[in-house]
């Protein structure tokens, strides 16, 4: 079986990210003894090169990744449902064979998109185990994958040759586990990776690292997790197997700003931690409540604090427009964020409404959706005062500083500035740069 994997992003803003997921199947699909390829659409100069990547490996069936349904912010909202719709037009011109869909934005809505791009089949959720779903594929069939463990999640052996654009990528994506127990109201990871974390071996995701450095030279990484430190021990045990490699690679995570022991941030530097992003997403304790985030002020406090005293940049993501936000908990949160003063804060406007999630449920009893609408296309949750005066109250709160950046103020992928900031600080987190 001959199996051709398209990761579809094209999204370079803030910086191109690795197809990590492509990648992890592919590793499945050659243990069930097929032969893979992976075409990414964000190194490809035009339709035409697809074409004949598609002619020269000649496929029994083709894979598409699709990562997300839009990039979430607002009022710069972004849609990538159409470029779907013309890929799989321009698959469909080239050859016959069947097309299977999975990735984050399918699997978020598997009956929606199957239905608008005209599948054949597909695969909601994690695509590892669902090998049955490219050897069978049923015209509308969509299977379920899942895992429950992490055992066999690993790189191809042979993956410059896998995925040609490989070299291409300066930060590579490596994952340590999966799955989240918080109850965030908007948050989409339990649906996607499930509401429990299982791990990958410690000593096999540093020697992972220490193989892509060794063989290719690869040395900065990013790790995927959604929260590195949602399961703390685990994370240390990773922390410990990649330092006593003692290798000279970089890399950076996202943490929940809460830790047991600061001196854990001295280990992540020790071990190549560069920079962490922190999803704090408020700094008002009623907004904390609101959005039923498991940390406290004096977390948030503590934890970038101890970042700092390590040695590493840190930046805060926040989200503003929660219920029941207002000019006064905006101005609690800048006030809490000049206090700690991270290298940046990205602040994204609205909460980007999701199936299954809490934020949707209280949409719906507050009649901001209505029976039947559907979210595919963007809809946002904003508080009483409205998408306008929250704006407004927002960057009037934040004013002139230079270390707030709003992703969603306007199209920054098509800015100039922008492209020319992301070659020049291409080995770094751009969020890192936006103070300097």
């Amino acid at each position: 079986m001959r199996v051709l994997l398209i990761a579809s992003n094209t999204e370079s803003f803030p910086e191109p990210v690795f197809p990590i997921g492509a990648v992890y199947v592919a590793g499945a699909l050659q243990r069930q003894s097929a032969r893979v390829m992976i075409t990414d659409l964000g190194t490809l100069r035009s339709v035409r090169q697809l074409k004949k990547d598609i002619e020269a490996f000649r496929p029994d069936c083709i894979g598409v990744s699709l990562r997300n349904i839009d990039n979430a912010a607002y009022p710069a909202v972004r849609y990538y449902v159409p470029s779907y719709v013309r890929l799989i037009k321009s698959i469909r011109s080239f050859c016959s064979v069947p097309v299977i869909l999975g990735g984050p934005a399918f699997s978020l809505f598997p009956e929606e998109i199957a239905a608008c791009l005209g599948a054949d089949a597909g695969v909601k959720g994690e695509g590892e185990k669902a090998v049955q779903a490219f050897r069978e594929p049923g015209m509308g069939k969509i299977v379920a994958g899942g895992l429950s463990g992490l055992e066999d999640t690993a790189f191809p052996e042979n993956i410059h040759e896998v995925f040609p654009a490989f070299r291409r990528y300066r930060t590579i994506g490596v994952q340590t586990a999966r799955g989240c127990t918080g109850g965030c109201i908007y948050c989409t990871y339990p649906r996607l990776e499930g509401n429990w974390i299982r791990s990958r071996d410690p000593e096999i995701v540093a020697s992972e690292i220490q193989r892509l450095f060794r063989d290719f030279g690869k040395r900065d990484f990013f790790i995927v997790d959604s929260l590195f430190n949602a399961d703390e021990n685990h994370m240390v045990r990773v922390l410990e197997s990649i330092a006593a490699l003692n290798l000279p690679i970089r890399f950076s995570c996202y943490l929940r700003p809460k830790v047991s022991d600061p001196g854990i941030f001295a280990l992540m530097k020790s071990s190549g931690c560069v920079a962490v992003d922190f999803g704090t997403d408020t700094g008002s304790p009623s907004m904390l409540a609101s959005l039923r985030k498991p940390f406290s002020r004096d977390d948030i406090r503590a934890a970038s604090l101890a970042c700092r005293e390590a040695g590493m940049d840190f930046c805060h993501s926040l989200i503003l427009g929660g219920p029941l936000e207002t000019s006064e908990t905006l101005k609690e949160t800048v006030r809490l964020m000049d206090e700690i003063s991270p290298s940046a804060v990205v602040a994204m406007t609205g909460i980007r409404i999701y199936p299954g999630t809490g934020i949707e449920r209280m949409a719906r009893d507050e009649g901001i959706l209505a029976q039947g609408d559907t979210l595919l296309d963007p809809r946002f949750y904003f508080p009483p005062m409205g998408p306008h005066a929250l704006l407004k109250c927002a960057y009037e709160a934040v004013g002139s500083r230079r270390s707030w950046f709003f992703p969603g103020k306007r199209d920054w992928g098509s800015a100039l500035g922008f492209r020319i900031v992301r070659f020049l600080y291409r080995r770094r987190p751009l969020w890192r740069v936006l103070g300097e």
